[in-house]
């Protein structure tokens, strides 16, 4: 299925528990759902012991968490910070990602990504209870449903038109990184650009 479901985007979550611990994990079930208010869902697997992933432990207990946006030069980081480590092992140190305060949330965000996702959680659903882990009644996965509170976009992304208002971000600044199948990643260097049809001008 994630070969076929692909290219995704990556959200690279950084959340924190109710001793200030901090925790970042990217993961790749993960979409934009409703435009007003602004939300987003990421699926969060639990581990096959039965066990809660720290991310969605920490969104659970402090109901807050940042996406920030991962772009090509950030990607050997962001790959680093999926690796498991011991319990009580900084994602932050050991990939050498720095921090910066969130401007609305309480969760740190990356210092230097371009944009990032201040997150408040709605609804966590568990998924495929009992069936995806060794311990019955555990789910599979938590599908976290969550309300942007706040966009931090850098400055240089950002254009208006001549009445104002904000036009398309470039993609090749914004320089997205997706997620394929097996250990695979893509870039958005090829675009095509395709405008919405008009049914008034359909051929017969």
């Amino acid at each position: 299925m994630t070969d076929l479901v692909a290219p995704r985007p990556i959200a690279w979550v950084s959340s924190e528990d109710g001793q200030g611990r901090r925790n970042l994990a990217p993961f790749s079930y993960y979409q934009a759902v409703c435009s007003q208010p602004p939300m987003i869902v990421i699926s969060i697997a639990w581990h096959p012991d039965g066990r809660m992933k720290d991310t969605l432990a920490n969104i659970l207990e402090r109901r807050e968490f940042v996406v920030s946006h991962v772009s090509e030069p950030w990607l050997a980081a962001m790959n680093a910070t999926s690796a498991a480590l011991a319990p009580g092992e900084s994602e932050w140190e050991f990939a050498d990602v720095p921090a910066e305060p969130a401007s609305v949330v309480g969760p740190p965000r990356v210092a230097g990504a371009l944009a990032h996702l201040e997150c408040r959680l709605t609804q966590a659903i568990p998924l495929g209870v009992g069936l995806g882990a060794s311990t019955p009644g555990k789910p599979s996965a938590t599908l976290v449903l969550a309300e942007v509170v706040h966009f931090a976009v850098a400055a240089d992304l950002l254009q208006r038109d001549a009445r104002g208002r904000l036009t398309a971000i470039d993609p090749g600044r914004l320089a997205a990184v997706g997620r394929l199948g097996g250990i695979a990643y893509t870039r958005t260097t090829d675009r095509v650009s395709l405008a919405r049809p008009d049914p008034a001008k359909r051929r017969d």
